[in-house]
């Protein structure tokens, strides 16, 4: 009988210790993304034709003031043919391609038209995620996801 206690006491006290554990792993990652000021806008997941998307701020962001915004490509392959900026105030911005993004792969980061009033509105991406359906049903490829990042002024 005591052993059980003992063991019981000890996986107690294991579960405090992953909790523990797991609780500062998550704060650490908060203040490593809060440090850089990086937000995530918006996101989009890219078909297999050549598209037009209009990628606007997520509902839950009410502070919309960005100095600078990249794309990050999460899974698959892109080919990003243009991007063009829109800010609140009307301002728009044309902004130049790298090409192709790959899984990890990130752009550099875009200065945003306007003044330190306006806000980030819309970016209108002209795209086509690499691969087809049939590759994509077989495992074989998947469709591409977009992050659209800001950078808070």
């Amino acid at each position: 009988m005591k052993k059980q206690l003992i063991t019981a006491t000890t996986f107690t006290s294991f579960l405090s210790t992953i909790a523990l554990v797991l609780l500062i792993n998550a704060v650490s990652i908060n203040i490593a993304y809060a440090k850089d000021n990086w937000v995530l806008i918006g996101d989009k997941t890219v078909n297999f034709e050549q598209e037009e998307d209009k990628v606007e701020p997520l509902p839950f962001l009410s502070e919309r003031k960005f100095s600078k915004i990249k794309i990050k490509c999460v899974q698959g392959t892109v080919s990003i043919k243009s991007m063009k900026v829109t800010m609140t105030d009307g301002s728009t911005k044309q902004l130049k391609t790298m090409g192709t993004l790959t899984k990890g792969m990130s752009t550099r980061t875009y200065k945003l038209p306007g003044t330190d009033k306006s806000k980030f509105d819309f970016l209108e991406l002209q795209y086509k995620s690499w691969g087809n359906l049939t590759l994509n049903a077989a495992g074989v490829v998947k469709k591409a996801k977009v992050e659209v990042w800001g950078l808070k002024r």
